[in-house]
């Protein structure tokens, strides 16, 4: 069916505010920080096939991840014999999913004759699945140790959730059942609400003209990605990066892409990153391909509509046994860690191809801490993601202090930690001069945030890397700072590794110094004018601009 402009203007609008309105039913139902503040979830409508339509904005490594999961499930059920009171569930990151504490919900819409329409479902991120430790287990060395797995099943959505078999198994096996089952309502709230906007749809547009605008949105999102890689000089181009080693002076972890680029296709060959390792930054191939489908969908700007169409135009080539494609049982708690090393591996390749329309590294780090605190028989825990700087671009610098491309998560605000966590204060949350590499645009600058520990026993774990690498500089510009995390102690300081668990006590200062992004260009191309606003601003001292920006400091320029 031939839908007219009008027609399609306005259903693929209310197909994408349908997977808007899931997300914000998502987040204010949510119990824990990192849904509800964080918003470490992510929305989307889906078509008959299991391919994504619409998504709401919400964390990047998720989006798209839905498709990847129903494809594994049309393998192993058949899409065909979906019926009215299905629903699927899953975590398990070798079945398509992220990693365990990401658990997927996706539930079947039907026209009134029992046609299978389309699917509305979501991926949130949850405090908590059980496991080894309260938290992040930096010493796993498999999948089985980092929690509860939930294989890809398909559900009565009114008998097995809502107090059935599947919450009772989950209540069984966190340690904080009643926030870990609140997200869970709020993910079921969030499928609901786009499965009667689905149905309003069917009723006022029709099936035909609904299931046409579905097809078309996909193919336009494939003509916008199309035009974009066409601008892209046909080509074989090279990136590489590393991962910090498990330890303090471990060997890193070498990361390699190989981006073909020939007319309005690309291929991203990643069969040369290293192998899998053993402690959990192995990363699942769908989040293999949701972070690499997520940085080409960033040169679409703003406006871009990124669905299933967004991704047809890009191959994906890993190695099985790598890194990137881990056999099973791979611990991959910490997936982000690899797979940001793999993504600024790949945006060093862009920037071989495209340097004036590719950034600097930023952090590109989803830094974790997980703080926990048992009290009797009750739990409190929180985690948090926490920001840092994005790297220079030609024509601006880096942004200052903000979740970094693939997580895109919301800064939980200090009253919401302290309030539903008495067990830690907030000391500091500020900026870092100097932290941001020097360039003819700068790289944005890191924070230090510092929490004072309350009470005995509190158990911290931490994810992260750049402590022994730095965000890269491009076309010239200076590397950004390295991030550390430190434990202050009865005036000692004892720096831990970016993975890792340690038992706190009350009195203890944990402080995270996070890195700032990479500059881009010549620092002596920097105006002056720049500089200048930058040390009125603290963002740069002025011994570090006599280092950084001589040209300025012969020039005699000062803070006011």
């Amino acid at each position: 069916m031939r839908l007219s402009p009008g027609d399609f203007a306005v259903i693929s609008g209310a197909l994408r505010s349908a997977a808007g309105e899931m997300s914000e039913a998502l987040m204010r139902a949510a119990h824990s920080t990192i849904v509800r503040e964080s918003r470490d979830f992510c929305t989307s409508i889906l078509d008959a096939k299991g391919e994504t339509v619409a998504q709401a904005e919400g964390t990047p490594i998720q989006m798209n991840s839905l498709s990847a999961a129903l494809a594994w499930i049309g393998d192993k059920y058949g899409l065909d014999t979906v019926r009215p009171g299905d629903a699927f569930i899953l975590n398990n990151a070798y079945e398509n999913g992220q990693h365990l504490n990401d658990i997927i919900l996706v539930l079947p819409v039907f026209d009134d004759d029992g046609t299978l329409i389309a699917f509305a479902g979501n991926i949130a991120h949850h405090l908590e699945v059980g496991g080894a430790l309260a938290g992040s287990n930096a010493s796993a060395t498999e999948i089985f140790q980092e929690g509860l797995i939930l294989p890809s099943m398909r559900i009565d959505f009114e008998k097995d959730l809502y107090g059935g078999p599947i919450e009772q198994i989950i209540e069984a096996n966190v340690r904080c059942p009643d926030v870990v089952l609140g997200d869970l309502r709020a993910q079921i709230s969030s499928v609901l609400r786009g499965k009667a906007r689905l149905l309003e749809m069917l009723e006022r547009y029709g099936r035909e003209k609904t299931c046409a605008a579905m097809a078309e949105l996909q193919d336009y999102s494939e003509r916008m990605m199309r035009s974009v890689i066409e601008r892209i000089p046909d080509g074989v181009y090279h990136g590489e990066d590393t991962i910090d080693g498990q330890h303090a002076g471990d060997p890193l972890v070498p990361m390699h892409a190989k981006i073909t680029v020939k007319g309005s296709d690309v291929e991203v060959d990643l069969s040369d990153c290293a192998d899998q390792v053993v402690w959990p930054i192995n990363v699942p191939v769908a989040s293999t391909q949701s972070g690499t489908l997520t940085l080409f969908a960033t040169l679409l700007g703003p406006q871009a509509i990124t669905n299933a169409g967004t991704y047809r135009p890009i191959r994906i080539v890993t190695r099985k046994g790598s890194i990137v494609d881990p056999v099973h049982p791979a611990p991959v708690r910490g997936r982000m860690t690899g797979v940001y090393r793999m993504a600024t591996a790949v945006k060093r390749a862009l920037g071989a191809a495209i340097p004036d329309r590719t950034a600097a590294a930023g952090c590109d780090s989803t830094l974790t801490i997980t703080l926990a605190h048992r009290d009797g028989g009750h739990y409190n825990m929180f985690t948090e993601i926490l920001a840092g700087g994005n790297g220079g671009a030609k024509g601006c610098d880096g942004a200052e202090a903000i979740p970094q491309i693939l997580s895109n998560t919301g800064n939980a605000p200090v009253e919401a930690i302290e309030r539903g966590h008495p067990f830690v204060r907030v000391l500091e949350y500020s900026l870092i001069p100097d932290s941001g590499g020097a360039g003819e645009f700068r790289g944005g600058l890191g924070i230090r945030k510092r929490f004072e520990i309350l009470a005995d026993d509190v158990l911290l774990s931490t994810n992260g890397d750049r402590h022994q690498s730095s965000p890269w500089g491009l076309a010239g510009g200076d590397p950004g700072s390295r991030t550390a995390f430190i434990i202050h102690r009865d005036g000692e300081e004892i720096r831990i590794d970016a993975a890792s668990n340690h038992a706190l006590q009350r009195g203890d200062v944990f402080e995270m110094v996070i890195s700032g992004g990479g500059g881009w260009g010549d620092p002596a191309a920097r105006n002056p004018a720049l500089i200048q606003e930058d040390l009125r601003n603290g963002r740069v001292t002025q011994g570090a601009m006599k280092k950084l920006y001589p040209h300025a400091f012969e020039a005699g320029v000062a803070a006011d």
